[in-house]
């Protein structure tokens, strides 16, 4: 809907000046006192003769000088056309995508500089051309903070919006479009000074932004439009920089093991995804350890949307925090995501609880269920296992605290209690692993009704009768080599395995359909019972793994066979508590949370970046906000937390917590402040993909500019004062032409 409005509209008040030459004209009819004399009589008819001519061309050069004058009125109101009701003021609201893909380079510019541009030149018209309108100018990241807020467009204006954006700096978080637009929108409606809102959003229109994987609009995208009255408001959307969107990144360095282990050998995965259009030539991808050690290893050539995982194996021969970069030559334009940080906590040793059902005649380990297992695990010499192992009776595992350790095994015990079933289920809960070997100790329906609980419980599948004739042992077939307890040892298990391990008895396991478990072993053959099951306890919990028969040399020669050696360094790897590495890898919008013992620990931290710039800072660790609890005489004073908020961090990679004990003593704790690989999909939406995308109601609320045009314009509006100006000289033009011709005459 087109409506006229006025940048002067004071200065209409000067229209009734139109009437001035028909004053004039009134005036000039004015009666005179008649002298009639001979001659007169013939003019008087000549003139009655074209009285009918002569008032038409006196009407017509009076219509001109009016409306000479009428559009030099007009002219010097400066009326413009736009989309909505009549109005006097428009709020001209300037946003500015400030994400981290705004930091791509177009030629020797980055994209955020290109929007200042637009806003800079944006400024200088609204100074020459929309003078008593407002202005306001926003950063996406700082909606609730803008940069300047509702300045009225005047002398000085320019030059305090480029002062504004000269102040500004573009950030390295990932940002909500549609959220961000309702929040400035908010904003705009409290301002009553306007009836009217056009917002300019300058950035690099990311498709991801607008749209979401399946190709459907972003909600809180239809959300911000489905508030736009079209009548009152409209959007204008300028993309920056060019349509290139080759964009090549690292997306994660991973530890695939649960966790690792001091001298003994990490596996590292490195996942490098094209995220551009089109297909990416082979380069070198280069690791580096605590910035020491440096390892290369090829990159391939990649097709749009591919991903390659690059597998290392490194040993760190210390404990505590390290550090592991990954990275490529620049390859694109978007730098950010070409290196990436992960913050590796390694431990001196893995704790393993081996609990023993039947430890046998005066502590006698000879005989004992879980010697085989513990050495096993823990053969000692100088290759170190990474393993931990401690031994318990079964009567004493109510009394250990099962916290520290990453994975408990039952051997031969009998049926937990309700408070050990219940310990056992908290710690499982907790992502620990537990392995359950069985034997003559075992009840099979008190293990069942305890432990299975309908498939609710720690078993992964009910137990049924004890089977086997130990005059005809019978062989265990390895059915799925490619379980991830096999890990990349499937192969060498099966060899292992088939033919080598013979069970004289064991206890028969009964598959449950729907239950969620794996068999990865099975009696006999690929039909006979299982032998070997593992499932996931609850939702996102440890790993459970059981075994039909004994630990021991009682129902099976399993001790003796390399398989016992393998399968038990497999299902450690494969069930122990795996390591949170998330809450030292960040992404720019996280925190890094640190507690703190008071009576150990000052408050004041320094943090400090491994990057060249060499960002330190001092922050303070406070006792964490929430009920006030009294303090007991006589009791440690409350803890205390260090919250390190990434979006005051400005360095990407590396960061170090220095932490200074009361005895003057320094301690560090390690993270890693990363790019959001959201930011990393760099494609432009099209105008044809948000019309095809999105309902047809919304697209009127929109227009898309090209950089090359400006932001101040828009379908079916501008100023008129060109127009205007023609007209006027035009009707001065014809005014002075007939007004000769008819005077001739």
């Amino acid at each position: 809907m087109l409506a006229l409005s006025f940048l002067n509209p004071m200065l209409l008040w000067a229209v009734p000046l139109a009437a001035v030459p028909i004053i004039i004209h009134l005036l000039n009819r004015r009666r005179f006192h008649e002298v009639r004399w001979a001659a007169m009589e013939q003019l008087l008819k000549a003139l009655e003769r074209n009285r009918k001519r002569l008032r038409m061309e006196q009407w017509l050069v009076l219509l001109l000088r009016t409306l000479a004058v009428l559009l030099l009125v007009l002219l010097v109101s400066r009326p413009q056309l736009g989309g909505g009701l009549v109005s006097g003021v428009t709020h001209h609201v300037v946003v500015l995508d400030d994400s981290a893909s705004m930091r791509q380079r177009s030629g020797s510019l980055s994209l955020f500089d290109k929007a200042q541009d637009q806003a800079r030149e944006l400024a200088k018209k609204l100074r020459s051309s929309r003078g008593g309108d407002l202005v306001s100018v926003v950063r996406m990241s700082r909606v609730h903070e803008p940069d300047l807020w509702v300045q009225r467009i005047g002398e000085g204006v320019e030059r305090r919006i480029g002062q504004v954006l000269a102040e500004q700096r573009c950030g390295d978080a990932a940002i909500d479009f549609g959220a961000a637009m309702s929040a400035v929108r908010a904003r705009a409606a409290a301002v009553k000074e306007s009836s009217r809102v056009d917002y300019y959003v300058v950035g690099d229109l990311r498709s991801c932004d607008w749209l979401a994987e399946d190709g459907k609009p972003r909600t809180s995208v239809v959300q911000f439009l489905a508030q736009i009255d079209v009548d009152r408001e409209r959007v204008h959307a300028m993309g920056v920089g060019s349509r290139d969107a080759d964009n090549l990144a690292v997306t994660a360095v991973r530890c695939v093991d649960r966790m690792a282990i001091a001298s003994v050998p990490v596996e590292l995965a490195i996942d490098v995804q094209n995220l551009g259009l089109d297909m990416t030539q082979a380069g070198e991808l280069a690791i580096e350890m605590d910035g020491k050690s440096r390892v290369t290893r090829p990159l391939p050539p990649l097709a749009p949307g591919e991903l390659a995982t690059i597998p290392v194996v490194h040993t760190f021969f210390g404990s505590g925090d390290h550090r592991v970069v990954a990275s490529f030559a620049a390859v694109d334009h978007y730098l950010v995501d070409d290196r990436r940080t992960l913050a590796l906590p390694v431990a001196d040793a893995s704790r393993v609880l081996l609990v023993d059902g039947e430890p046998g005649d005066g502590g006698d380990d000879e005989v004992g269920e879980t010697m085989f297992l513990q050495a096993a695990l823990d053969p000692g010499g100088d290759q170190p296992s990474g393993v931990a192992v401690e031994v318990v009776a079964e009567t004493s595992l109510g009394e250990v605290d099962l916290a520290p350790f990453d994975m408990v095994w039952l051997c031969n015990t009998p049926a937990p209690s309700p408070v050990i079933v219940d310990k056992l289920e908290t710690f499982v809960a907790a992502g620990g692993g537990l392995a359950i070997f069985v034997g003559g100790q075992v009840d099979p329906a008190r293990y069942t009704e305890t432990m299975w609980k309908g498939g609710k419980g720690l078993l992964p599948l009910p137990l049924g009768e004890i089977a086997g004739d130990p005059d005809r042992r019978e062989h265990v077939a390895l059915i799925d080599k490619s379980h991830s307890i096999c890990g990349k040892l499937g192969d060498v298990l099966q060899l292992l395995v088939d033919g080598a391990v013979l069970v004289k008895r064991y206890l028969t396991i009964q598959e449950a359909p729907n239950s969620g478990a794996a068999i990865v072993a099975r009696v006999r053959d690929a039909e006979g019972p299982p032998a070997i099951v593992t499932r996931t306890f609850g939702n996102g919990g440890g790993q459970v793994v059981l075994f039909a028969f004994s630990a021991d040399k009682q129902w099976s020669n399993w001790p003796d066979t390399d398989a016992n050696v393998v399968m038990a360094h497999q299902t450690h790897r494969f069930a122990s508590k795996s390591r949170d590495l998330a809450s030292q890898n960040l992404d720019p919008a996280g925190a890094f949370r640190l507690k703190l013992d008071p009576g150990s620990y000052q408050d004041d931290v320094r943090i400090l970046a491994f990057a060249e710039d060499g960002e330190e800072r001092t922050m303070t660790a406070r006792v964490p906000e929430g009920p006030a609890t009294p303090v007991v005489v006589g009791t440690s004073p409350p803890q205390l937390e260090l919250v390190v908020p990434m979006s005051d961090l400005h360095s990407l990679g590396g960061y170090e917590a220095k932490l200074m004990l009361h005895s003057g003593a320094e301690e560090s704790r390690a993270f890693a402040r990363n790019p959001d690989i959201a930011e990393s999909r760099l494609v432009r939406v099209l105008p044809q993909d948000f019309t095809r995308a999105y309902p047809s109601e919304l697209h009127t609320a929109v227009t898309f500019l090209d950089e090359s045009g400006g932001l101040l314009r828009g379908e079916g509006e501008g100023e008129m004062w060109r127009l205007l100006g023609a007209a006027m000289l035009l009707a001065l033009l014809l005014e002075t032409l007939f007004a000769w011709r008819f005077g001739r005459r």
